[in-house]
Order: structure tokens, then sequence, then C-alpha cells
């Protein structure tokens, strides 16, 4: 299982498209993974207010979203092979 205290970021992918490749690669390895998704778009604790000023007219929500993948800590070198 992979939890906060054993994991290591292994990339960042801006489309669901490249996230859905390294997840393909990684478990072909037989390597365990956790994605993390983030919108782009939602105000954060430092910027409230900042989507309703702005807005998301003529923004593409396809790329609004930010992928994170972590493996085990120990899996990161493996991970980072599978992926050249």
């Amino acid at each position: 299982m992979i939890s906060i205290f054993n994991r290591s970021e292994l990339t960042v992918c801006g489309t669901l498209e490249q996230s859905r490749k390294v997840s393909a690669a990684l478990e072909q390895a037989g390597i365990e993974y956790h994605v993390a998704s983030r919108s782009r778009t939602s105000p954060s604790v430092f910027a409230a207010g900042s989507r309703e000023r702005s807005g998301t007219f003529g923004q593409s929500m396809a790329d609004s979203w930010t992928y994170t993948i972590y493996v085990k800590r120990d899996d990161l070198e493996r991970a980072r092979a599978c992926l050249r």
C-alpha cells in the first residue's frame, strides 16, 4: 500500500492521456502507483475567489487538470526505468 510516508513523486502529467500511458507502463511492469488529480481552475486557500472573478469561459476543460503519479519510494528507480 502506498501511503504519504513511503511514496515518491514519479511524474506530473498535464493531460489524462499522458497519465493513462504512464499508468499502463507501470501496470505492465507490476509497479504499484497512485494518481492524484488536481483541478487548476479551483480556487486555492491562497487565491480564494479567483475563479469567480476570472471565470473559465474559453478555457479548455481538458487542459485544466494535472495528474501527479506517485510510486513507493523503493520502486522509484524501477519506475523511472520503465518510463524511458
